[in-house]
């Protein structure tokens, strides 16, 4: 590893942090860059800078990484954060995010690169103001060192400089080495969502410890798309922010630059709740908009998995409900379950076989053509009277028509398309055929 990476962190005018590329021979190992040295080489890490530097502060210590997970805190004074408490649900965002007055800290930060001062947060349940440091690789803020003080010395700023120096060296072993344990929660992901081989499940018995996630217990999978989407190590940094945030017990890789896979599990070790998934999984989403407000998000859910050949088919449903929402106006994003499309899973998507297509013309077609010329909606009208069970008197009512109107334009449908609204087959034929309209829209009457 060659220190000639680093983003070297001075001390300018007025106090002002300032960066630039350092030059080994310009490197003073003084006594302060050691004892981070020796932190970093004993694998203590983020949290053993947070702790070393608390205790010379005699103050507390909050590291975060540029996407505002905090990655250690050590809380040497015992007041700062002592109450800080994850807010109650699923859907709680980072402040950070979503409220105004630190938004306006954060853009600052950003914009400048330089430190800043943040007051106390009573709200969130922090008595005491912090200086922020960014730590910054190529101009790039990579996250924020927080000291809990008002006032810093020389000799502190000097501390400080060998601890950014620190962090910023963490974040170059990061993005430089592969962790085995990384490597290997990719390779056990990738191998359960794909064709799995010969002895594939005594590896991923050997390595199911490695996720922190108990493969003999249940588990869903969630496919996230992020159209625009800013690379893939991004997107799981984020994921990972975010699953923290909402203390979730899951994992997730991302498979290409716009896609992750998310396997998400109880942390007590009972039975998944779906309604719990279903408030994990908007809250994902949720935060996903507010991270990325230019790009589309989508979650496309499949089955529970309870095997690890469950996996592979779990992966391809969600894959496939993601592609099928998307002709549908207003289902761009969101968080669509594969369990929901019901008979529409078993079919065909409309570009990959012309039979849906054409099945559709075949039974609605014309009425379509007929709506489109006279501006009358007989599709509906079909529609409304199948769905209540073909009772006249509760169809009007739903239409908010005439019993004797509903008669004519039933009437008026059947000369139209010459089927016969009394035969079985024919009445599933068309709630089949309406059901495909409505999900894949106008496109399957375009030639």
């Amino acid at each position: 590893m060659s220190y000639a990476h680093f983003a070297q962190i001075t001390l300018g005018v007025n106090g002002i942090m300032e960066t630039k590329l350092l030059n080994p021979n310009d490197f003073e190992m003084d006594a302060f860059y050691d004892e981070f040295m020796g932190i970093i080489v004993n694998g203590r890490g983020h949290q053993g800078i947070a702790d070393l530097l608390a205790k010379k502060f005699q103050t507390s210590i909050l590291i975060e990484d540029e996407f505002f997970r905090v990655l250690a805190r050590s809380n040497s004074n015992g007041t700062a954060f002592t109450h800080i408490q994850k807010r109650e649900g699923k859907k709680y965002l980072k402040p950070q995010r979503v409220d105004p007055r630190i938004i306006n800290y954060v853009h600052l930060i950003k914009s400048s690169g330089q430190p800043i001062e943040l007051p106390e947060l009573p709200d969130y349940g922090v008595a005491y103001p912090r200086q922020i440091f960014p730590f910054v690789i190529k101009n790039k803020i990579k996250g924020y060192l927080h000291i809990f003080t008002k006032d810093l010395d020389w000799e502190q700023m000097k501390l400080i400089k060998a601890a950014l120096h620190s962090l910023v060296f963490l974040v170059i072993l990061r993005y430089a080495q592969v962790e085995l344990k990384d490597e290997m929660r990719r390779t056990l992901i990738l191998g359960l969502i794909k064709d799995q081989g010969k002895g594939k499940d005594d590896i991923i018995q050997w390595e199911k410890g490695i996720l922190g996630l108990d493969l003999s217990r249940e588990m869903v999978l969630a496919v996230i798309q992020i159209k625009n989407a800013p690379g893939q190590q991004q997107i799981e940094d984020v994921l990972f922010s975010i699953i923290s945030d909402l203390d979730l017990s899951a994992n997730v890789i991302a498979v290409n630059d716009e896609q992750a896979v998310l396997l998400v599990q109880s942390t007590d070790g009972k039975k998944l709740k779906s309604a719990v998934v279903t408030e994990y999984l908007q809250g994902i989403f949720e935060a996903l908009k507010v991270t990325f407000p230019a790009c589309k998000v989508k979650i496309g859910v499949g089955r529970e998995c309870f095997y690890p050949r469950d996996y592979r088919v779990a992966f391809a449903e969600a894959c496939k409900v993601i592609s099928l929402t998307g002709p549908q106006p207003g289902a761009e994003e969101g968080v669509f379950y594969y369990h929901s499309l019901r008979l529409m899973g078993i079919l065909p998507q409309p570009g990959h076989d012309q039979t849906l297509s054409e099945f559709v013309q075949r039974i609605i077609g014309k009425l379509y053509e007929y709506g489109v010329d006279h501006h009358a909606n007989l599709i509906e009208t079909l529609a409304c009277y199948l769905e209540e069970d073909c009772c006249i008197q509760s169809a009007a009512r739903e239409l908010f028509i005439h019993p004797s109107t509903l008669r004519y334009r039933l009437e008026k449908a059947e000369k139209i398309t010459g089927l016969d609204l009394k035969d079985k087959d024919t009445k599933l034929e068309i709630q089949l055929a309406i059901k495909l309209y409505r999900y894949y829209g106008e496109t399957l009457f375009k030639k």
